[in-house]
């Protein structure tokens, strides 16, 4: 009933571990909250911890870019760079000569700049990688957690600076920056675990590389679900019933459908096999007294609007003309 089609994997790459990312988040996390916590008790000592500190936003944007771009991404020394000009300001700051208030204004400035650029650009790194073909459950957790990220730093950045000194933030604003560290600190351990199950999914590069018998497996498995004559017809199909038929995670599918079947994502592969069958049934004599309409909906399209799109997309031309020239004998 449906055409068939050609089968080409990606080679994995080895993934990048989040682990040493994690750790340095972890140790900057803790140096902040015991430097909130005994300062006053440990001397010179809470210069130091507060130094490792102010590391938290540059080591936390680090965490993210790992988290949110794939294996494939090409390694970058800036990233690190920064962070680390970062922490060197805020040392200079704390250690610096007293005397020379042009210096210490220029790394408090070079600091307060750059930390506030990193924590901007940790907040929307898991954005800017969302794309049409990555899997719902990965959109989903790009989004989550750019918002639970977002609303930390809404809370202990925003709110907490500069709140009068009677206010709420004011009285406890330590406190409240030791609870969202914690609550950034749980946020980040749950992205890692989930990571480490669910890796960023990648894009399908132009070359073919070697196959898997496992995905060439899938895909033969989801082309057969296709052909089933119940499928396609319903113009609300989506990837999650494809994946419930074959037994497989949705985001396991997307991936098949992206990489080994070689569509852009799952409509245009739905509607490529849909167009497939309506130009069949449109060249067929015994169909000819049927509208292209009636076709249309019949073959899974919801209206004629996307079935002309759709058909034009994939031929080159719009259904009515390939009915008159194929000779099935009805154009409307």
């Amino acid at each position: 009933m449906y055409g068939s089609a050609r089968l080409t994997l990606p080679v994995a790459r080895p993934g990048m571990s989040h682990a040493h990312h994690g750790l340095l988040f972890a140790g900057a996390i803790g140096a902040f909250c015991l430097n909130k916590i005994i300062a006053s008790e440990v001397g010179i000592a809470a210069h130091l911890l507060a130094i490792m500190g102010d590391g938290t936003c540059g080591w936390s944007w680090l965490l993210v870019r790992s988290l949110f771009r794939g294996p494939s991404a090409p390694p970058q020394k800036w990233p690190l760079l920064l962070v680390v000009a970062m922490v060197a300001s805020g040392a200079a700051l704390r250690f610096g000569d007293a005397g020379n208030a042009t210096i210490l204004r220029m790394a408090g400035n070079t600091e307060s700049l750059i930390s506030s650029a990193l924590l901007l650009l940790a907040a929307i790194e898991p954005l800017r990688g969302i794309r049409d073909d990555l899997p719902r459950a990965e959109r989903r957790f790009r989004i989550g957690f750019a918002a639970s990220y977002a609303t930390v730093l809404i809370v202990a950045v925003l709110l907490v600076n500069g709140a009068p000194a009677n206010s709420v933030a004011g009285q406890f604003g330590g406190s409240i920056k030791v609870i969202c560290a914690f609550v950034a600190l749980a946020g980040m351990g749950f992205a890692i675990w989930y990571r480490s199950r669910h890796p960023v999914p990648e894009r399908a590069g132009p070359k073919r590389r070697n196959q898997v018998a496992s995905d060439l497996g899938l895909g033969d498995r989801i082309l057969r679900v296709l052909q089933a004559k119940d499928v396609l017809e319903h113009a609300d199909l989506k990837v999650a019933e494809l994946a419930r038929r074959v037994g497989e995670p949705e985001y396991k599918v997307t991936q098949c459908i992206t990489g080994a079947l070689g569509f852009r994502n799952f409509n245009r592969m739905a509607n490529h096999f849909r167009v497939a069958e309506a130009k069949r049934r449109l060249t067929d004599p015994h169909l000819a007294h049927l509208p292209v309409l009636t076709i249309a909906l019949d073959c899974g399209f919801g209206s004629i609007g996307p079935f002309n799109r759709a058909f034009k997309a994939e031929t080159g031309i719009t259904p009515t003309h390939f009915r008159k020239t194929q000779g099935s004998g009805r154009a409307a």
